[in-house]
């Protein structure tokens, strides 16, 4: 039988590794807070897309779009290629990071719904695996059924059209008693779909960070965790949100990598 264990970080794997699970591994490598997330069952259309997208990204500019490509199909590859035989364990944290590319797995996995794997979730209870859930996780794991991963794909589908109602609907409406992290995230994600003022609410939290005179990148990027229950924001993704605030007029960068709003900023722009 074919056993597949799915983790969300390089860090996650290192712990994991210690405990000599004897079975094969993929790391999740996708951010899907980010960029152009194409309304389409069509896997060729979305890595393109998906590859484009990551090729803009600073730390990925080595890679070359096709390779980037490669990636992803690799990793769609190793869920689709499962039988109902095999056996999936996903390590997961509660943060919208990792529930985003929960959703994704389960909506993958749901294109073939009559021939799923023995599917296995083990979520820690904050937003960074560690070496007690590794301990303990795979003995509290839960599987999930059908109806589990019909709700996961619902989830990626509202997700992915940035429908705030929807996600909120969705929430209020599904059983989430096997995933409650994702319920939660669907819930933050809601409040990440731009305002009337074209603001995320991680847009809109940094503004407020800097209007109460904090403006070095780190006092940034470290003040953003007091706003979450589960902090999932990486100092990368958080560079390019400030760009972005930047290229909107609301904030000015300053010599010494600092930040300061600008004088297009308004107070009522950046109301939570």
């Amino acid at each position: 039988m074919l056993k597949l264990h799915i983790l969300n970080g390089d860090f996650s794997l290192e712990l994991w590794k210690k405990y000599n699970f004897s079975t094969n591994w993929l790391v999740w490598k996708e951010t899907y807070l980010e960029g152009p997330l194409p309304q389409s069952d069509d896997l060729h259309v979305f890595r393109s897309v998906r590859a484009e997208f990551l090729s803009t990204f600073e730390e990925l500019s080595s890679i070359k779009v096709d390779a980037l490509y490669k990636h992803l199909q690799r990793m769609d590859n190793a869920l689709l290629e499962l039988s109902e035989s095999s056996e999936l364990m996903l390590w997961f944290d509660a943060c919208i990071f990792d529930q985003t590319i929960l959703m994704r797995v389960l909506y993958l996995l749901n294109q073939n719904r009559t021939n799923l794997p023995k599917i296995y979730l083990y979520c820690c209870k904050s937003y960074c695996l560690t070496n007690e859930d590794f301990q303990k996780g795979y003995s509290e794991k839960v599987l999930l059924d059908c109806h589990d991963v019909g709700i996961a794909a619902k989830a990626w589908s509202a997700f992915v059209c940035k429908d705030a109602t929807q996600m909120i609907e969705l929430a209020d409406s599904e059983d989430f008693a096997h995933m409650p992290a994702m319920r939660k995230a669907l819930l933050r994600c809601a409040e990440d779909v731009p305002n009337a003022n074209g603001l995320s609410r991680t847009e809109r939290q940094i503004l407020q960070i800097l209007s109460i005179g904090k403006h070095s990148f780190e006092e940034i990027f470290q003040g953003l965790d007091a706003f979450e229950e589960y902090p999932f924001l990486g100092d990368t993704a958080c560079k390019r949100i400030l760009n972005n605030l930047v290229k909107k007029g609301l904030v000015c960068l300053v010599e010494n990598n600092n930040y300061q709003l600008s004088s297009a900023y308004n107070s009522d722009v950046s109301e939570i």
